[in-house]
């Protein structure tokens, strides 16, 4: 069984319904799943609109290299294209930040929109 640690967010109009289908969606393919709140935080680039964002961890019998396959299949299904990127919107971004404890995805780990979550996650452990 494989832990991970997913960064889930999303900046189009529809943002709220994205998030809980989104995690919703996510609940179904994964064990084990805990989720924090799902917050607001300002678009890295300071340019895109706001994004709500929210941390997940949960297992899998899956390996890496399939489990960003099936997230990227969801985000494409979801009208994440090369184009909308582009255009700053993204109807959901999920990644993969930490993979059997082992940190794949630094600079979103060191991000405040990850460690929020991420933090919130880890108090709610103790």
């Amino acid at each position: 069984m494989n832990t991970l640690t997913l960064s889930v967010g999303s900046n189009s109009r529809d943002r709220e319904w994205q998030m809980k289908h989104g995690i919703e969606w996510l609940k179904h393919i994964f064990s084990d799943v805990k989720v924090s709140s799902i917050y607001n935080s300002v678009a890295v680039n300071g340019r895109d609109a706001d994004y709500l964002n929210a941390v997940m961890t949960a297992t899998t019998k899956q390996d890496l290299e399939s489990t960003i396959a099936l997230m990227k299949q969801y985000e494409s299904v979801c009208g994440r294209t090369p184009a909308s990127k582009l255009q700053g919107v993204i109807p959901i971004d999920i990644d993969i930040v930490m993979w059997n404890d082992d940190v794949i995805r630094p600079g979103d780990f060191a991000q405040q929109y990850f460690q929020r979550g991420w933090q919130e996650l880890k108090t709610v452990e103790l």
